[in-house]
């Protein structure tokens, strides 16, 4: 993988190397002299880089140089990153005030002293190789240009665009009725149990957006008593896929069945009930896993039906009772008006007939496939300028191999900004239909290095972040998008995952039963086999992992094989920024090497429900800005305060309470969930501590009796939710004295606040809610039923925007328009969206409220993360 990696990375160090001009341990250490050499050397290679990469598809010579360059680069970062480790290290054996003489021996001069010498060592060793890098620049003719700053100035696509946005089944009206006929007409007698009707076309054409829209038509839906979509992808696993469908069916993920429980549960849910089940994009050309999965579906009653879209005619033959359904390519006049929708804004058309022409050409190399028309309509989208437009028609990528989609994703990738592409990339190391959440990836990406800071020194990283993720949607590289109250969820089209992994092929590898080898450029691992590569991969490349920067273990690491092995191996990751489990994992204890991975910046445990106790190493890692705990957790201890640089904690924990002096003192913490935590009764009451919270999530706490009093100390707190905690009262927030609500003078940043079934709450924290008077902007209050009437101090929420309503009999009347008591309170709210009663009116005035009802939410979006793990 050439690509952009080596300014982007060049880009960041420079970054970097200013931060750490001037820096104590800098000077302290006597290394200020040999960052400036880094740092002038870096600049000077720097600046010919994106020529570079412009030239690097037409000489091999600059590709290679550019290869090269990228490894010193690397190097240059953990070097970096050791220095960063070592004085977080120093700062906290300082805060533990321990006068040891282990201590006293790690502030040493004699130690700072070899430390000194080693980091200069390496950085000195650098220099050297950047020079020699440098002196071969002058063979490739490059010119200097300005480093890529477009993630500072580049300009936002409109967010409401998306893939289901323009794919609206334009031309797909006959296939879909041609479809629901089939599925509609009635059983025979002698019909194959389960009817299975594959539809069979190549990628790109639409088969999922039509198969699921045929599953949502209300004459299709009306027969079915149960319906289920999954999708399978390349690994048709039998347990995965059966877990899928009772996922689809309930909403239980059953992790920690076994085989043989999870088919009973299958047969227990389809047993008797007519259903419609769409198993989308299947690969499985294995007759035999095919049965054995049939076998189970026959448990449904008479009439169930069965949807497979796949791209192999194979299986189509294997799976299908009838004939299959060949989907083909989309007209020609179909895919202009595809395009025409994607590439204009709402009455532009007319005015720039040269760009229509243009268009017309762009269309005609697309061979009718409505992926390629898309992505490349939305390149252009709002874009006048005939010279892009030609940029496009003319791409040398048109000249590529393929049947119209992979040059024309091409396309759309090469006019990525730079730092987008890094990004995009990255998402290869990640399999195939995960549902992605905005939050956990943005945190991804920071381990990486992949976001960087904003001529705005104010504007978070994890904002720029989420900015990126916006781009990328509404660019159409992700789709499926589901916006909930505090994240986003989405997936990437298989398509477009082959067109990132094919780019990221380089450094980025899979580890599966067919393939277990592993080179010493490799810096990213996807494990969908974990018993080829503790097995395999480990053994046969022991001295191949050091540069390994992250770990994605898509399948299970089970068995006690797989753990001893995984005990063994882990302390060998030693450059690791990243490592991820799925819920399939067997460790009750983490393995406690793991505190040696110091350069570890994201953990992520997945749903894991067995693991019991986190190692008392892992609070050695103070580097660490991401932490997920898995569902079994038993508690987190208060050594979590040594996480120093913990930016975003999602926790599971058994606890009845959390304890003062824990993650109180997290003074780094932007984002916190707590979630699933059924024993929790009370939460820590030294949360004034933490300084830089802006996101507060408590979901799924139905222990919890109250909220800490310090709650109200959060003045950087400015995204505040609380779902289904069933015996909390929202007024123990509230400052009383011998009976009395006390008057507080509070200054808090809410700018959202949603108080979601609540069934314990009777009244709304008046305080909490002025203290936000001049930055509240969005309140919804949805299933608190005792909640009697809205507080007077929600007149003087000035800047509020939106007020949403809905299953809170009492307030839902005396807010409704012109007529209740509460109208006066809330009428200078601009968008007011407020449930009626059971005779379901809505009353709302100055349009809608421009956010999703809270009977529509997607509850993993809710809660910002993916709750689905991989299965």
């Amino acid at each position: 993988m050439s690509g952009p990696f080596a300014s982007t990375i060049a880009q960041s160090l420079l970054v970097k190397l200013g931060t750490f001009a001037g820096q104590e341990f800098c000077l302290a250490w006597g290394l200020e002299a040999d960052i400036a050499r880094l740092e002038k050397r870096l600049s000077a290679i720097a600046a010919v880089l994106s020529d570079a990469e412009q030239k690097q598809s037409k000489n091999d010579k600059i590709r290679f140089w550019l290869n090269d360059l990228r490894e010193v680069l690397y190097d240059a970062e953990d070097v970096l990153d050791e220095i960063e480790c070592e004085t977080l290290r120093r700062q906290v054996v300082k805060t533990k005030g321990s006068t040891s003489r282990n201590v006293r021996r790690f502030f040493s001069s004699s130690n700072m002293i070899k430390f000194r010498s080693k980091m200069g060592h390496k950085i000195k060793k650098i220099i050297e190789r950047l020079a020699e890098i440098s002196s071969l620049k002058s063979e490739f003719n490059l010119s200097e240009q300005a480093i890529d700053r477009s993630h500072v100035l580049h300009e936002e696509t409109e967010m409401n665009r998306s893939f289901e946005s323009f794919s609206g089944l334009i031309g797909r009206d006959k296939d879909k009725e041609l479809i629901i006929n089939l599925l509609a007409a009635p059983s025979k007698v002698g019909d194959a149990h389960p009817f299975v009707l594959p539809i069979v076309g190549m990628g790109g054409l639409g088969k999922t957006s039509l198969a699921k829209s045929v599953c949502d038509a209300e004459n299709v839906k009306s027969h079915f008593e149960l319906k289920m979509e999954v999708c399978v992808s390349d690994d048709f696993s039998l347990k995965q896929v059966i877990q899928k469908i009772i996922k689809s069916a309930t909403g239980e993920r059953c992790a920690d069945l076994d085989v043989g429980e999870l088919e009973k549960k299958l047969e227990e849910i389809l047993n008797g009930r007519k259903y419609l089940l769409l198993l989308d994009d299947v690969w499985n050309e294995d007759a035999q896993k095919w049965l054995l999965l049939k076998s189970l579906l026959s448990k449904g009653a008479d009439g169930s039906k069965v949807i497979v879209t796949t791209r192999s005619q194979r299986v189509a033959d294997i799976m299908g009772t009838v004939a299959a359904y060949n989907l083909s390519l989309l007209g020609q006049e179909d895919c202009l008006s595809l395009f025409y929708k994607c590439a204009f804004k709402e009455g532009q058309m007319e005015l720039y007939p040269n760009l229509v022409g243009i268009g017309k050409q762009i269309v005609a190399k697309c061979k009718q496939v409505p992926l390629a028309v898309i992505n490349l309509g939305t390149q252009l989208y709002g874009k006048t300028d005939e010279t892009e437009w030609k940029s496009v028609r003319d791409s040398e990528k048109w000249e590529d191999e393929g049947d119209g989609i992979l040059p024309a994703l091409k396309i759309s990738y090469q006019r990525l900004p730079t730092h987008l592409k890094r990004c995009f990339l990255y998402c290869s190391v990640f399999p195939k239909d995960i549902k992605f959440a905005d939050l956990e990836l943005v945190q991804f990406w920071m381990a990486h290095g992949l976001i960087l800071q904003s001529s705005n020194p104010n504007e978070k990283l994890e904002d720029i972040g989420l900015r990126y993720v916006r781009e990328l949607i509404s660019r159409c590289f992700f789709q499926d998008y589901l916006h909930g109250w505090f994240g986003a969820s989405f997936k990437m089209h298989d398509l477009m995952h082959d067109l990132a992994s094919s780019l990221a092929q380089n450094e980025f590898l899979i580890i599966s039963s067919r393939n277990h080898q592993i080179s010493k450029t490799t810096r990213h691992l996807t494990v969908l086999d974990s018993d080829s590569f503790f097995h395999q991969t480990v053994p046969k490349f022991p001295n191949n992992f050091h540069h390994v920067r992250s770990i994605v273990f898509a399948d299970s690491v089970v068995g006690p094989t797989c753990k001893t092995d995984f005990k063994k191996c882990i302390s060998e990751f030693k450059h690791l920024r990243s490592l991820e489990l799925t819920n399939g994992s067997e460790f009750e204890a983490f393995p406690e090497k793991i505190g040696a991975l110091k350069h570890l910046r994201y953990l992520n445990f997945g749903t894991s429900a067995k693991l019991k106790r986190l190692p008392k190493s892992i609070f050695k890692l103070q580097n660490l800005q991401a932490l997920v705990t898995g569902e079994g957790l038993e508690e987190l201890p208060k050594d979590v305060r040594y996480m120093i640089s913990l930016r975003f904690l999602y926790l599971t924990t058994q606890q009845k309470r959390l304890p003062e002096g824990g993650i109180g003192c997290l003074e780094c913490l932007q984002t916190l969930f707590i979630a699933y935590c059924e024993n929790l009764e009370d939460l820590c009451e030294d949360m004034q501590g933490l300084k830089s919270l802006r996101k507060l999530v408590i979901y799924r706490c139905n222990s919890l009796i109250s909220l800490p009093r310090s709650i109200k100390c959060l003045t950087t707190l400015e995204e505040f939710g609380i779902s289904e905690c069933r015996k909390l009262d929202l007024m123990t927030i509230q400052e009383e004295k011998k009976g009395k609500i006390q008057p507080l003078s509070l200054s808090l940043s809410l700018r959202i606040v949603i108080f979601d079934d609540l069934p314990s709450t009777i009244a709304l924290p008046e305080q909490f809610l002025q203290g936000s008077a001049e930055s509240l902007q969005t309140f919804i209050i949805n299933k608190c039923q005792k909640i009697r009437e809205m507080p007077e101090c929600i007149g003087n929420l000035k800047k509020l925007q939106n007020l949403e309503i809905s299953d809170c009999p009492s307030l839902n009347k005396r807010c409704r328009k012109e007529t209740g008591e509460d109208w006066p309170k809330v009428a200078h709210i601009p968008k007011i969206n407020v449930d009626g009663d059971d005779s379901g009116e809505e009353t709302s005035h100055s349009g809608s409220s421009g956010t999703p009802s809270a009977r529509e939410e997607d509850k993993s979006a809710f809660v910002g993360v993916s709750t689905d793990g991989y299965n």
